[in-house]
């Protein structure tokens, strides 16, 4: 897998999560509650908050994931290890948010783990890059 081809999975990624959480958002609450600054409060099911919190998951892991891939793309960083390394961190995201929608306990940390690990690999190839240049 390529820096780009990375980047643009995991942007597609957060955009269909977004997507899924509005449109069941509106499909629970009602059209209305997206339009309201005067929302009442509601309690939502155990799914939305899975949907929410997997949600705002993706965008704290955006904050390390998408420098790192950026700056591989930069310093044009290429190999085995480094494409091998970006598909695990997208298909380990994936893997984690449908584990994440299930609300199966402990089942989602694997793919946490295999989505987030290959990232310190990255970060030691652009800091060992970076240096060298």
């Amino acid at each position: 897998m390529t820096p780009i081809t990375a980047l643009a999975a995991f942007a597609l990624m957060s955009i269909a999560m977004i997507g899924f959480e509005i449109m069941y958002t509106y499909a629970t609450q009602g059209f209305g509650y997206g339009f309201s600054a005067n929302r009442p409060n509601v309690t939502f099911s155990p799914f939305a908050i899975r949907v929410k919190r997997a949600l705002q998951n993706q965008t704290e892991s955006a904050m390390y994931i998408v420098p790192l891939i950026a700056a591989v793309q930069l310093l044009g960083l290429t190999g085995n290890g480094i494409s091998l390394a970006l598909a695990l961190i997208i298909f380990g995201r994936m893997a984690f948010v449908a584990l994440y929608y299930t609300g199966i306990p402990f089942i989602r940390v694997p793919a946490f783990v295999c989505g987030t690990v290959p990232s310190i690999y990255l970060a030691i190839m652009v800091l060992t890059a970076a240096g060298a240049a």
